[in-house]
C-alpha cells in the first residue's frame, strides 16, 4: 500500500509489531517503518468505527481518533476444526490431535497444516504453527504414510520464519526471550552486530543477531536476526542446529 502511494497507519494493541520476535529486534522494524513514512500507533486499542463524510473515523480507547479511506483488520487466526469435531475426531486444547505419523484418532484419517496441534520440539507443549513450510512437509509425510503405511515420522517444527519490511529483512527461529520468560525457563541472551559478508568486500550491511540459550548446557533455544542482506542464511544455519540439539559451542564451529 505504501509503495502504491497510500499513507499508511498501523494500529497495534501490543507494544510492538511482529509478535514472534522480541521488542529489541522489533524496534529495528519500527525504525524502518517510520523512516518509510508509515505512522505507528503502538499500545493502542481500537474501540469503534464511524462514518465521517464518506470516510471512516477510527476511534481509539485512548480517546484519540484518525480518519481514513480504508481499514484492513488483521486480528489473528484460530484453527477451523469444525469438520474434525463433527466427524468425532479427537481435539486437543488448541487444535486437531495427531500422532507422530500425523494420523488422527480416526484410523486412516490424517490431518496437516494450521489446524493441527503438535508438540514443540524444544519444550514438548502442543502448539499451533501457522507457516507454509512445515504444512507442506506435513502433507508429504502424511501422503507417504497413507500410501506406504505409517513409516514416516514428523518431528515437529520450531517455527522458522522470515519477512521483508521495505529494505530490511527479519528472521526468527525457535524460542524468543519473551516466550522463555513466560514459560519460566532459565536462559541467557547474546546480541551481536556484524557485517553481512566479509569486510574486505564492499557493500556489506550490519546484521543484528540475538541468540537465546541454556545457561548450563549452552543449548540454543532460538535466534532472531534483522538486517538488509544475509538474514535468511544465518537463521537457516541456526535452525538446523536447534533441531539437532546444538549448542553455542557448535555454532562457533559453523563454517560460512
Amino acid at each position: 500500500l505504501s509503495h502504491a502511494g497510500a499513507r499508511v497507519s498501523i494500529v497495534e494493541m501490543a507494544p510492538q509489531v511482529m509478535a514472534p520476535v522480541d521488542f529489541s529486534i522489533a524496534s529495528h522494524v519500527h525504525r524502518e517503518l517510520l523512516s518509510q513514512g508509515v505512522s505507528l500507533h503502538l499500545n493502542t486499542a481500537v474501540e469503534r468505527f464511524e462514518k465521517d463524510n464518506g470516510r471512516i473515523r477510527v476511534f481509539f480507547k485512548s480517546g484519540k481518533s484518525i480518519v481514513t479511506d480504508l481499514v484492513l483488520l488483521s486480528i489473528g487466526v484460530s484453527p477451523n476444526t469444525a469438520l474434525a469435531k463433527s466427524a468425532g475426531i479427537e481435539l486437543g486444547a488448541r487444535g486437531i490431535k495427531v500422532d507422530k505419523y500425523l494420523e488422527t484418532s480416526a484410523k486412516g484419517v490424517y490431518a496437516v497444516g494450521d489446524a493441527i496441534e503438535y508438540p514443540h520440539p524444544e519444550y514438548s507443549e502442543p502448539w499451533l504453527n501457522y507457516l507454509a513450510g512445515p504444512a507442506n512437509r506435513q502433507a508429504r509425510i502424511a501422503a507417504d504414510n497413507m500410501v506406504y503405511g505409517n513409516r514416516e515420522e514428523y518431528e515437529g517444527s520450531i517455527g522458522t520464519s522470515v519477512a521483508k519490511v521495505f529494505d530490511i529483512t527479519v528472521g526468527a527461529t525457535g524460542l524468543a526471550a519473551k516466550h522463555l520468560k513466560r514459560m519460566g525457563v532459565p536462559y541467557l541472551t547474546s546480541v551481536t552486530t556484524s557485517s553481512s559478508h566479509a569486510g574486505y568486500y564492499p557493500g556489506a550491511f550490519n546484521l543484528t543477531l540475538k541468540l537465546t540459550f541454556a545457561p548450563d548446557t549452552g543449548r540454543i533455544y532460538g535466534a532472531q536476526c534483522v538486517g538488509v542482506d544475509g538474514v535468511d542464511k544465518r537463521i537457516d544455519e541456526i535452525a538446523m542446529l536447534i533441531k539437532r540439539g546444538g549448542t553455542v559451542r557448535d555454532l562457533v564451529r559453523t563454517e560460512q
